[in-house]
């Protein structure tokens, strides 16, 4: 039997091993799509729920998905420092808290939740300096039949970021509210059955496109209200692009998607 001290050092370790292996299979693929960026361009950036969406069309203006499967905070910061971005776009939407949450990493300790908010400011850093507008989400719900994720930790690591938005001027968004069973970390429905993965993510898509309302000519937004509270689409400037917002989705790499879920049901990321 492995003492506590070993696995509170192994599971860190393979986690950033299974992480890296398949950070560098994506690298070659990312990196191509960051060449044809152009100053229309969004980023998708995070975990497997920003991978999985695959390249959704912002209202007329294409994006990139530069995403890794099983990210953490930690890991997506490591990552982006990494890239290069040729051109400023016009907008990054990060998607990322969900292998934070794992119970292992003691999310429920205060120190958990200030490596996570320190990562996620490394992570905007970049962010910043590559798109105009930053559209940070809500941490997803997981199922409450799954037990390898903290569901009180969602509402916790959530008000991270929405205060991190406050205080830099992104916009905090909740294109999970649908699946949340009330305000908490709990799913009603629309999960995997692994109770992490949305069985759906041509949906999500569709819920991104609505709340990322991208102008021409931003401002920094700075909103304060709880990340609970519903999330309504900032009004659309004048300049910003008329008539109904459309988006397509590419199809996600089926081997890449299995890989990941596959961890993710052994209880890794």
């Amino acid at each position: 039997m492995r003492a506590p001290w070993f696995e509170a050092v192994a599971r860190p370790w393979r986690h950033g091993r299974i992480v890296g292996r398949y950070r560098a299979e994506r690298h070659p693929g990312i990196c191509a799509a960051l060449r044809a960026a152009t100053p229309d361009s969004v980023l998708l950036v995070g975990n497997s729920h920003a991978e999985y969406i695959g390249t959704p069309d912002f209202g007329g203006r294409p994006s990139l998905n530069i995403a890794v499967g099983g990210s953490t905070a930690a890991d997506c910061a490591r990552h982006l420092a990494g890239l290069r971005v040729p051109v400023r776009c016009a907008a990054s939407v990060l998607i990322i808290g969900t292998n934070d949450i794992m119970r292992w990493r003691r999310p429920e300790q205060a120190r958990s939740v200030a490596r996570f908010e320190a990562e996620v400011r490394r992570i905007l850093e970049s962010l910043e300096a590559w798109s105009a507008q930053v559209f940070v989400a809500a941490v997803p719900p997981v199922g409450a039949w799954t037990t390898g994720r903290d569901p009180a930790a969602v509402a916790v690591f959530s008000g991270r970021l929405a205060a991190l938005c406050a205080e830099r001027g992104h916009r905090f968004i909740d294109p999970f509210a649908a699946l949340r069973d009330g305000a908490g970390g709990i799913a009603g429905s629309g999960l995997y059955r692994d109770g992490v993965h949305l069985a759906d993510y041509t949906r999500l898509a569709t819920e991104l496109a609505g709340l990322t309302v991208i102008d021409r000519d931003p401002t920094p937004c700075r909103d304060t209200r709880s990340w609970a509270e519903p999330v309504a689409a900032p009004a659309r400037s004048a300049l910003a692009p008329s008539g109904p917002r459309s988006f397509r989705t590419a199809a996600p790499n089926p081997a890449a998607n299995l890989r990941v879920l596959r961890a993710a049901w052994a209880g890794r990321p």
